[in-house]
C-alpha cells in the first residue's frame, strides 16, 4: 500500500478520475472545460507516466524488464506526445473577449485557417459553457474582409436568426445609449426588429428595421445600409421624418441594389384604401407608388398581387390574379422604368 502511494502513477489515475467525474457534471450542467485546462490535464496525465515508468525502470533489476520497460516507455511517450500534437493543431484557440458588455469565450481552429468563429458563455478561468451562442461566418479566412454573415443562438443552441451585421452588440450599445435605456435591448428584440435585410456584393448590404410601433398596430421602419460588409449600417431615407410608417407583416424585397419594393397589405388586408405599394429606385433612399395597369379586362373592382416583383429574364415582372368568372386568373405584368409602373 506505501509503495502503491509512492507511485506517480496512482495519483495520475485518481487526476484522470476526478477529472471526468468532473467533466460529467460540468456536461449536466451545459459546461465544459476551458480548452487550456484540457490541455493541461493531458500535460499532467503524460507526466505522472513518464515519472511511474521511471520508478519502475528504477526498482526493477531485471535486464528484461527493464528493457521493455524502456520500449514501453518510448512508446506510450511517443504516441502522447503525437496526440497532444495533433489536439493543438486540430483543436480550438480559446481566449477571453467583451461582447456588449458580457464576458464571452471566444473560439477558433488552429488547423489552417478556418472560417468560423464561435461564442460561448465565460464562466471562470476553468470553465465556459457549451452551447454556442454567436458564429461568425468567413469566405476564405479569419479577417474582416472576407466576413460574410452572423448567427445567434439561444440557450437551448436552437438558431435565434442570423444577420449580416460584424457589430450587433455595438449597435445595440449605442442606440441604448442614445435612448438613455443602457443594457435594455437584447439581441433577440434587435434582431426581431431587423424584417428584411440582404447583401448584394462584399461590403454593401441593406436592411429594414423597426424602430418603434405606432398605433392600429403599425409599425415605423427605417431603411439602414452598411457599405463596409457589416461594421456599420446608417439610416438612409432621406424623406423629412427619415422614416415609413407601414402596417406589420409588410412585405420587403430587393430585386438588387438599387430597386426594392413595399407592398403593405393594409389593415387586414381588406380595404384597398389602406394599401401601400411603393418602389425605390435609389437603394432605398426614397420611395414612390407604384402604378399597375391591366389592359383588357375593363374597370376592375378588385385584383390581388401573388407576389413581389421579380427579375424574370432581366426584366421586372408581377404577378397579380383577376377575377374571372367564379375562379381566379394570373397575369404576369411587365415594367419598363425599373418598377414605376407595371403593366400587361
Amino acid at each position: 500500500m506505501r509503495s502503491l502511494l509512492k507511485s506517480p502513477l496512482f495519483y495520475g489515475v485518481i487526476y484522470v478520475i476526478l477529472y471526468f467525474i468532473g467533466y460529467i457534471v460540468l456536461a449536466y450542467y451545459n459546461y465544459t472545460y476551458f480548452g487550456i485546462i484540457k490541455l493541461i490535464s493531458i500535460i499532467i496525465v503524460l507526466v505522472t507516466i513518464i515519472l511511474g515508468i521511471i520508478s519502475i525502470y528504477k526498482t526493477k533489476k531485471e535486464a528484461k524488464l527493464k528493457l521493455f520497460t524502456s520500449y514501453l516507455f518510448i512508446e506510450i511517450v511517443t504516441v502522447i506526445l503525437l496526440f497532444l500534437l495533433l489536439g493543438y493543431i486540430l483543436g480550438d484557440k480559446e481566449s477571453k473577449v467583451t461582447l456588449y458588455n458580457k464576458k464571452m469565450v471566444e473560439s477558433r481552429s488552429r488547423f489552417l485557417v478556418g472560417n468560423t468563429v464561435s461564442y460561448y458563455d465565460y464562466i471562470d478561468l476553468f470553465v465556459r459553457g457549451d452551447t454556442v451562442k454567436k458564429k461568425m461566418y468567413y469566405d476564405k479566412e479569419i479577417s474582416k474582409e472576407n466576413y460574410s454573415m452572423t448567427e445567434f443562438f439561444d440557450d437551448e443552441g436552437d438558431l435565434i436568426n442570423y444577420t449580416y451585421s460584424q457589430n450587433i452588440e455595438e449597435e445595440i450599445e449605442k442606440i441604448d445609449v442614445k435612448n438613455g435605456s443602457y443594457s435594455s435591448t437584447t439581441i433577440e428584440s434587435f434582431l426581431g426588429s431587423i424584417i428584411y435585410e440582404s447583401r448584394f456584393n462584399k461590403t454593401d448590404i441593406i436592411r429594414v428595421r423597426v424602430i418603434d410601433s405606432a398605433l392600429a398596430g403599425k409599425d415605423i421602419i427605417i431603411v439602414e445600409k452598411s457599405t463596409d460588409n457589416g461594421l456599420s449600417f446608417k439610416n438612409i431615407l432621406e424623406s423629412d421624418d427619415k422614416y415609413l410608417v407601414v402596417n406589420r407583416d409588410t412585405n420587403i424585397t430587393f430585386v438588387n441594389e438599387d430597386i426594392g419594393f413595399i407592398f403593405d397589405l393594409g389593415l387586414l388586408g381588406r380595404d384597398d384604401r389602406y394599401k401601400k405599394f411603393l418602389v425605390t429606385t435609389d437603394g432605398g433612399e426614397s420611395f414612390n407608388d407604384v402604378s399597375i395597369t391591366i389592359n383588357g379586362y375593363g374597370d376592375l373592382d378588385y385584383y390581388y398581387i401573388n407576389y413581389l416583383p421579380r427579375l424574370k429574364n432581366d426584366k421586372l415582372v408581377l404577378t397579380v390574379s383577376i377575377p374571372d368568372g367564379n375562379d381566379l386568373k394570373e397575369i404576369e405584368l411587365v415594367s419598363n422604368d425599373d418598377g414605376l409602373t407595371f403593366s400587361n
